[in-house]
């Protein structure tokens, strides 16, 4: 598991070992992004974050990215929240990440980032109304700073999920995740 300095500054540096085949490699860590696609230079895989993570660091890193390390105020990322807008804790956070996963896939939607934040975009179909209601309500929980709607028209439905400018970024880079962890 990640391990966390003690004091306020990062750690930049994380050595990242490939699950395919166990090189290990010394890398400087972005401070202000988060890194979704590493290629190993053992085997050449191209690793992406395990559902729920950020970024390829926080997955298979010896430290989480600093961005998490600074949200997380010093606490361990099993037991923080990954972004400062949701109140989960980390294992909740990344079951929600899954549930929306799994509704993405189930459902056969896209993930785009847009400037406010990010917008799922699906085809019309039967149940997913009351399954994106659902979610917006467990939202609305944990995030009170995301502005969540749900639009429907023109043979699709959309949910649109808007976040204050500081945290946009943060929710942008988790349409990336999303977007990103289908091959």
């Amino acid at each position: 598991m990640p391990e966390m300095q003690s004091s306020s500054l990062p750690i930049l540096e994380s050595t990242i070992i490939c699950p395919a085949c166990g090189t290990a490699s010394r890398e400087v860590m972005p401070t202000d992004a988060c890194l979704y696609f590493y290629e190993c230079a053992g085997c050449k895989t191209l690793l992406r974050p395990k559902p729920g993570d950020c970024c390829v660091f926080c997955s298979y890193g010896s430290a989480p990215c600093p961005p998490v390390q600074q949200c997380c105020g010093g606490n361990t990322p099993q037991t923080t929240a990954a972004w400062s807008f949701c109140s989960l804790t980390r294992d909740a956070f990344a079951d929600r990440m899954a549930e929306i996963d799994g509704l993405v896939d189930r459902f056969a939607g896209q993930v785009q980032a847009t400037d406010e934040g990010v917008v799922l975009i699906f085809a019309a179909q039967d149940g997913l109304r009351a399954v994106l209601d659902a979610l917006i309500v467990k939202e609305r929980q944990c995030c009170d700073a995301l502005t969540l709607t749900v639009e429907e028209g023109g043979g699709r439905t959309t949910l649109r999920i808007s976040a204050p400018a500081a945290d946009r970024d943060a929710v942008r880079a988790l349409a990336a995740r999303a977007a990103g962890r289908s091959p």
